[in-house]
């Protein structure tokens, strides 16, 4: 009897007896062959690793590194990225690390189409990993007859294991809000001036999760013209004045590329909120994404997403961003779910020019408005296919051609862009 209960006491206590038994490790060398621009101090402080810092066990280590490398591979910054560790010695652990840079100086002028907007022309500037540091700078001005805009960002900047976005942003155009169909109920020109930083910050050494808070500033200062409907007084959307706002929520992304395909899935469950003192009006609202890519073969992959909103105060605007086919203004409400499936097909590889590949879809939502109520109305359903050129040259830039048609409306939506996945 004695030794049954010594054995089940060994077995309880055997995840603590093994954690409490790994040997720590100390990296004595790190060895970096980096061809391009990249300085030594930013990869190192990236992958947040040091000559000289302890770590409770070689796992603990090989955790961190791998997770911090798949990171910089998600952004699509090198030509190559390989490392080794050797732990022959546990006091003085060796890595290796090579890394060839991408081209990432990329000026294009835009030149894009969409149903919503029509014709849009403007110059933008990415620079990512800016001057070796792993920090994207980015410029953009554009013009569309719905909309006129000036932005200025830096991401990915560094602070220990934190990351940090920064966003200046002059912005004139319309709001709208259309009905089940097809027309426009509410249309307004507005000016703003918006500020805005991010602060990423993992959960743990190596954790797939982070949490991500943004405090905003904006000012709304000019309504050009508005045209509401008599179910809607004035004051509901004339939110001139001071807007502070602060997002916050839960990320994880663990999705990577292999090829031109994606494979992982990534989560986010982000509480937005808005408050226009102008009005005394705010908005507060939940949103959460669900994402999953499975690629089977070297030439197909099926991927889907759920998602949802949930609004305490106001309205969540353009909810039909969620829905290829529905222009984006057209569906907006209180509270909403959303169900994406698609397949992704590689069609052809151009020699050494580009892969063209064909994505049909099928995407479902349910938005409830006080407008439409929760009946049949509140039902979208839409279908289409995207064409993708990705080019061989520039791995982290493709050409889509989106197609959809609104069921419900009985419209289609089409948007022609360039898509980064830096």
């Amino acid at each position: 009897m004695k030794f049954k209960a010594v054995m089940i006491l060994l077995l309880l206590l055997s995840p603590i007896i093994a954690v409490f038994g790994e040997t720590s490790v100390v990296i004595g060398h790190i060895s970096t062959e980096i061809d391009g621009k990249t300085h030594r101090n930013a990869l190192l402080n990236e992958l947040r690793i040091y000559e000289g810092k302890r770590f409770e066990s070689l796992a603990r280590l090989e955790d961190l590194v791998n997770s911090r490398a798949n990171d910089l591979l998600k952004r699509r910054l090198f030509k190559e990225f390989t490392w080794n560790i050797n732990a022959e010695n546990p006091e003085d652990i060796e890595i290796d690390i090579r890394i060839v840079d991408s081209f990432t100086l990329m000026p294009r002028p835009m030149l894009k189409f969409s149903t919503e907007k029509g014709l849009t022309l403007g110059l933008r500037l990415d620079y990512f990993n800016a001057f070796g540091t792993l920090t994207d700078q980015k410029f953009e001005g554009y013009w569309s007859p719905t909309e006129i805009l000036f932005q200025v960002q830096v991401q990915e900047i560094i602070l220990g294991p934190l990351h940090m976005d920064t966003s200046f942003k002059q912005f004139n155009g319309k709001t709208r809000y259309g009905n089940t169909d097809g027309t426009t109920l509410i249309e307004y020109r507005n000016s703003s001036s918006e500020l805005f930083i991010s602060l990423d910050m993992p959960l743990g050494p190596g954790s797939p999760w982070s949490y991500r808070i943004t405090p905003l500033a904006s000012w709304l200062y000019q309504y050009d013209s508005a045209t509401i409907f008599n179910y809607f007084p004035d004051s509901l959307f004339l939110n001139e004045g001071f807007t502070p706002g602060l997002n916050h929520g839960f990320v994880t992304d663990q999705v990577n590329w292999v090829g031109n395909f994606r494979k992982g899935y990534y989560f986010d469950f982000i509480n937005n909120n808005l408050w226009y003192t102008g009005s005394g009006n705010s908005d507060i609202f939940m949103e959460s994404d669900l994402k999953g890519y499975l690629p089977l073969t070297s030439w197909f992959e099926i991927s889907g997403r759920i998602g949802g909103f949930y609004a305490f105060e106001g309205q969540r605007k353009n909810a039909g961003d969620r829905l290829r086919g529905v222009v984006d203004y057209m569906t907006w409400g209180e509270w909403g779910n959303f169900i994406s499936i698609q397949a992704n097909f590689k069609l052809f590889h151009a020699g050494n020019l580009f892969s063209l590949h064909l994505r049909p879809f099928t995407d479902i939502g349910y938005v409830y408005s006080e407008l439409w109520g929760d009946g049949p109305d509140a039902w979208e359903y839409c279908a289409g296919a995207t064409a993708i050129f990705y080019f061989d040259a520039l791995p982290s830039l493709s050409l889509n051609i989106d197609w959809g048609w609104d069921f419900k409306r009985n419209m289609p939506e089409l948007i022609i862009d360039t898509v980064h996945f830096l």
